[in-house]
This record gives structure tokens, sequence and C-alpha cells, in this order.
């Protein structure tokens, strides 16, 4: 079963799709899923119930030279906050990611990147983005590493206006994007990793620089050779969003996920 606060934040962490292997010319990938359904008072008869429905599933290519990642999330979520007049709230997110990573093997490497996404929860309707960049090995041991990257990419995103229904906010933005990401094997069955996100961009239409900071956390516990306990945390900070939604959101969830 799954757990996650009501709000919702999207934390692409791409360090946790990659791998790193003496081998080459595979396909690996992974995939999981959960179910939860709960309620909450909202009066003696009249509760509200909450179902929710999480899927995701990562493949990636590695090649001797190079790695292909797709990445895929979803997430629904079914309110029905007055049962007699049968009144429900729908928040449904999710994103499918590409990334190409040249030269994977060396301390330098090159990274070209594509992303579609939506966040109905935040009335984010249309996030689509596309770029590359550079990235930098500071650090690698047996089965831990740590990153940095750097680049440049376009976004384009459409937002619902929460006070006027169906007026939709756009946004096209040039952004520099950069990355700090570990990962580390505490012992045989304990892996721990997170990335941090620092997005910027100025737009005209305010005249001023916007800002994006987001993470991601994970602690994941291997039960067998197939599947994996996992903790994890998300959290995202926008200093100037386009429209007046909550700056901070974050996810805090565990569920089981399988290996193939």
């Amino acid at each position: 079963m799954l757990f996650s606060a009501v709000s919702h934040a999207q934390i692409l962490n791409v360090e946790r799709a990659r791998v790193d292997r003496d081998s080459a010319n595979y396909f690996t990938g992974k995939a999981g899923m959960s179910f939860s359904m709960f309620n909450r008072n909202a009066g003696k008869d009249n509760p509200n119930n909450y179902l929710q429905f999480t899927m995701n599933g990562d493949v990636a290519y590695i090649s001797a030279r190079h790695s292909y990642l797709l990445l895929n999330y979803y997430n629904y979520l079914l309110v029905n906050y007055d049962s007699k007049e049968l009144r429900n709230t729908v928040a449904s997110t999710g994103y499918s990611h590409f990334r190409a990573n040249f030269e994977r093997k060396k301390r330098l490497s090159y990274e070209l990147f594509t992303q579609l996404q939506a966040d109905k929860a935040r009335g984010l309707e249309l996030r689509t983005l596309a770029g590359g960049g550079l990235r930098f090995r500071l650090l690698k041991a047996e089965s831990s590493g740590i990153y940095l990257g750097s680049g440049l990419m376009q976004e384009h995103e459409e937002w619902e206006e929460p006070d006027e229904e169906s007026q939709i906010i756009v946004s096209d933005l040039i952004k520099s994007t950069n990355y700090l990401s570990m990962r580390a094997k505490l012992n045989a069955n304990v892996t721990v990793d997170g990335i941090t996100y620092y997005q910027v961009g100025y737009a005209d239409s305010i005249e001023k620089w916007r800002n994006r900071v987001s993470g991601d956390v994970s602690l994941q516990f291997k039960l067998n050779n197939r599947l994996t306990f996992k903790v994890n945390f998300t959290c995202t900070y926008e200093d100037e969003p386009i429209v007046p939604i909550t700056n901070f959101v974050y996810t805090l969830s565990n569920g089981l996920q399988v290996q193939f």
C-alpha cells in the first residue's frame, strides 16, 4: 500500500534509473504499482472518501559507450467529498521522460533529454521541455557515487487559473537546469539515493527571475532478488509561480517495487 499527502510533488530522480555494470548491450527495467483507499471525517454521516492508484515503469538500454533511459510515472486520486450529492474531485499527475547519456563511463559525459508532464492537482495542464547539458562525476566508488549536472532547456507550461475556470496561462522560458545527485549502498540490502535540482529562467512577462528548487530522497530495503521496499520523500519550491498556487509542495510515500 501507499500513503502520500493530498498535495503531490513530481521530482524526477534520473539516478535511480541508471545502471552501472561491466556488461553492455542489454535492456533492464523496473515497475511498481500501489493502491490505497481510506476515509476522513467530514461529519457524522458524511465522511470524505479517498481512492488512490499509483504506477511507475522505467526501461533502460545500456550500450558499451552510451545509455538510454525512458522513465514513466502516473498517480490518480479520487476524492468523494459529498457522498449524498456524489460530488467528486479527481487529481491526476504523471510524467514521461527520455534521457540519453553519451560517453557514460567518462568523468565528463553529455546528456540530451525531453519530458512530458501534467499535474492536475496543482493546476498544471501540461509541461513539455527539451534540452541538454554536461554531467560530471565528482566521486565514484563501488555501488556509490556523486554527480553534478548542468545545462540548458526550453520549457513550455500551461497552467489553469484557479480563480477563473477554463482560463489557461502559458509560459515559455529558456532555463538553466542544474542538479547534484548521490547514491550510496549502506550494506548489501540497504541503499539511499537523492537528487537536488535548481532551475532558473528570466520571465519577461513579470520582469523577474523564476527559480525552482526541488529534491528527492529515497531509502530502499532489498527483500529478495525481485522485491524492494522503498520509502521516498520529494518536494518542490517555486518562488514565482505563474498562477497563485502553494509555493512549497511535498510527497511522502512507501511501497513495493519489482525488478525485472
